[in-house]
């Protein structure tokens, strides 16, 4: 596992202990916090609503911008309703915290985010999530007249995988299925836009709720949940909901008059991650998706090596301390054609 660094500002070039590196690390997959148009915008949005709006929702002061975003999300989306909460974790929790509610059984795929499970529950992170699919179909059939819970991820970041839900119309008709699906790191790189999956499955069950953290690609300290009415209305009423501070309006702001903005770095990422993709897809000892920006390896001894070629990967122990690091590259929006083809030519050393 690589050492820590310290810095001022974590960049995809950065300068940390006296040196300049190069960063394939973190999650801000889209680089918005590089693009000074946008730092235009979050200023234009402190200046027009202050620093921070620490009142409820529920209060009897409000900001007409939070429903302006909820109100586009849903456009976007084709989500019944829409809700913004303060960070992608308090939109999972209450997510599932409403979604328990209304089943009986829970099922928990093996990389669902600690975000979405309820207390005391987990899946199998051994487990792959084919054996999953597998094991969730074949106890349908065996079922009659439960409500069930079906908590995943869109998609597994630190082994990349895309999941597909269109297994769930498969599953026996004898019994009623609510679908969680957290987007965090689907929102700005999976999709045809920014909005996550939402739209590609809504349709596998009537009640399917998406939730995540819009701190990823999207650079918004803010969390959502969208899905149905008669759901998202038992958002409303939960009183983590009420009481909780909604996420501060400026970055709402740079997002809603931004989107010309996201839509280029969308399209620089898509070129980021086919460049690299297309140069390394025959090399053994990586693994990419043609569709999602994460470069995995597992030879540990390569995190410091890199980091001798001034290139930061993200290296840490999973799922538990005591397990073998999983190690990574991200790729970003931010990242020029250099960048990637010093890292590329840097890879291609490293197998013996």
């Amino acid at each position: 596992m690589g050492k820590h660094l310290t810095t001022d500002r974590a960049t995809s070039r950065l300068y940390a202990q006296g040196e300049d590196f190069l960063q394939f690390a973190g999650t801000a997959y889209l680089g918005m916090s590089q693009v000074p148009a946008f730092e235009t915008l979050l200023i234009e949005g402190i200046k027009k609503y202050g620093a921070n709006h620490g009142s409820s929702r529920q209060s009897n002061v409000q900001l007409a911008i939070y429903d302006a975003f909820e109100a586009f999300f849903e456009g976007e989306t084709g989500a019944e309703k829409v809700r913004l909460l303060s960070s992608g974790f308090l939109a999972g929790h209450l997510a599932v915290e409403v979604l328990r509610k209304e089943v009986d059984l829970v099922w928990i795929a093996p990389d669902a985010h600690p975000a979405i499970l309820p207390q005391g529950q987990s899946g199998n992170p051994h487990q792959p999530f084919e054996a999953w699919v597998r094991q969730c179909l074949e106890k349908s059939r065996t079922l009659m007249g439960h409500r069930i819970g079906i908590l995943s991820n869109a998609v597994n970041p630190l082994n990349p995988q895309v999941h597909d839900f269109g297994w769930i119309k498969e599953l026996s008709p004898l019994n009623d299925y609510f679908v969680l699906i957290d987007d965090s790191h689907a929102f700005g790189v999976v999709g045809d836009a920014v909005f996550g999956t939402y739209a590609q499955w809504k349709h596998v069950t009537s009640n399917v709720l998406v939730c995540g953290s819009l701190g990823k690609a999207l650079s918004l300290p803010a969390g959502v949940i969208l899905g149905p009415k008669n759901l998202l209305d038992k958002v409303d009423a939960h009183p983590i909901f009420r009481s909780s501070s909604p996420p501060a309006p400026a970055f709402l702001h740079a997002f809603l008059t931004g989107q010309d903005l996201y839509n280029t770095q969308i399209k620089k990422l898509r070129q980021n991650t086919a460049l690299v993709y297309n140069q390394i897809r025959d090399m053994r000892d990586f693994t990419m998706l043609d569709e999602y920006p994460v470069v995995t390896f597992r030879e540990s001894a390569w995190v410091d090596r890199l980091l001798e070629e001034k290139i930061i990967a993200s290296s840490f122990a999973y799922p538990g301390p005591s397990d073998a690091p999983l190690n990574r590259l991200v790729i970003t929006a931010s990242h020029s054609s250099e960048d990637l083809t010093y890292l590329i030519s840097t890879l291609k050393k490293l197998p013996i």
